[in-house]
């Protein structure tokens, strides 16, 4: 069987480059290839700074509703 030779650039759905946070490897007896990405640094933070806020203005509605 032939070697084919790829190069591939993967991409986050916000646009970011996570080749550095991508690993490839072979399975074992088939000889296929694989890729693990890694989740996008960028979306990570920015769904934790999201959550902290939406937790944050839950938290301070709930006592408000209590010293209402």
């Amino acid at each position: 069987m032939p070697d084919i030779s790829v190069e591939i650039e993967v991409y986050c759905s916000c646009g970011e480059g996570l080749c550095g946070q991508t690993t490839t490897g072979r399975t074992r007896g088939r000889g296929q290839e694989f890729f693990t990405v890694e989740p996008c640094k960028k979306c990570l933070g920015n769904s934790e700074d999201a959550g902290y806020k939406k937790g944050y203005e839950k938290a301070c509605e709930e006592f408000e509703d209590k010293e209402g």
